[in-house]
């Protein structure tokens, strides 16, 4: 037969070898929506604890976000690894009949905030039911990222369940963003790292003419003030609820390797007339009339305050020893 011709007919099933064999079959219908239906419920669906019995049982390989080197230190605590394990959310914040988010009575973006905290939670939860299903003590090298487009926000997260050798399973895996190299000088320490958390706070502060251009236009460097107190104020309730966040489960006693990013953008917050009689709004001084659809459009600055980071607890003044950690477990 020369070279690169197909045969007329394909071989029978039996006579492929697992190389030929298709091996890769998409999801019904029906599967796909039972996995809804087990998510829903708060269930892992069917592949996902099919995947992690199969990995614990030794039939298929386990798997490791941990680079070669953290793989050896992270070995070296007698840590071992289970499977890879992994959590994912999308969730849609509230918006108004034209796609603007919501603003409360403190113009905050409130169902933003809620989004990113529940987007966090559920991809959380998930990660943990994989841990738990294996029986991991904690999830550790843990990737995770954030996005927003527009008023859709994403968590997704991947991570190494590991059991320490010697202690029962908890009933909630500890999470770490941190690297090997990293947990090997926590533990060695007397630090345990606890989980990740999020603080982030949004608020719309509409300002006047006199503000926004008053400044603009002025022969001297001057600070924007109000909007300096404003994005101070923005982050202080983002590192409180970091600092909320981050206690939830167990007792911490601070963070690290916490990463920050922040924003001022100019836009535009659009009022509604409350009452029939009302010609118009007052913001700094400035009057904003309503048109004829009882609609004004104000100047205005977002700011913005995110930050993640990694919760940790002092437990000894030197190297952790088992009975350390199990002490800390037993505390859910």
């Amino acid at each position: 037969m020369p070279l690169f011709r197909r045969p007329s007919k394909p071989p029978p099933d039996s006579a492929m070898t697992p190389l030929t064999k298709k091996i890769y079959e998409s999801e019904s219908l029906e599967d796909v929506e039972a996995d809804q239906r087990r998510l829903e419920s708060g269930e892992l669906p069917k592949r996902a604890e099919v995947r992690l019995n199969r990995t614990t049982s030794g039939e298929l390989p386990w798997m490791s976000t941990y680079s070669i080197p953290d793989f050896v230190l992270v070995e070296q605590l007698r840590i071992d690894p289970l499977a890879q394990v992994t959590g994912a959310c999308y969730f849609h914040a509230a918006t108004d009949n034209q796609g603007h988010i919501f603003l409360d009575s403190n113009l905050d973006a409130a169902n933003l905030v809620r989004a990113y905290y529940r987007a966090k939670d559920d991809a959380l939860e998930r990660l943990i039911q994989e841990a738990s299903a294996v029986g991991a003590h904690a999830v550790l090298n843990a990737r995770y990222r954030f996005r927003r487009e527009g008023t859709v926000v994403s968590f997704t997260i991947l991570g190494t369940a590991v059991r320490f050798l010697g202690l029962n399973p908890p009933k909630r895996p500890l999470i770490s963003p941190l690297s090997g190299e990293e947990t090997y000088k926590l533990l060695n320490r007397g630090w345990l790292p606890v989980s990740i958390a999020l603080g982030y706070h949004w608020h719309c502060m509409p300002v006047g003419f006199s503000t926004k251009f008053g400044i603009q236009q002025s022969w001297y460097n001057q600070e924007f003030g109000d909007v300096t107190d404003r994005f101070m104020e923005s982050r202080q309730l983002a590192i409180r609820k970091m600092r909320q966040d981050g206690s939830r489960d167990y007792p911490i006693t601070g963070f690290v390797g916490v990463k920050v990013d922040y924003s001022v953008e100019e836009t535009e917050i659009v009022f509604m007339r409350s009452g029939m009689f009302d010609n118009g709004i007052n913001i700094g001084g400035a009057f904003f009339p309503y048109d004829e659809v009882g609609k004004a459009e104000v100047p205005a600055y977002n700011t913005e305050f995110f930050a993640t980071g990694a919760s940790i607890v002092r437990l000894s003044s030197g190297k952790l020893s088992p009975s350390d950690i199990a002490k800390y477990l037993l505390m859910t």
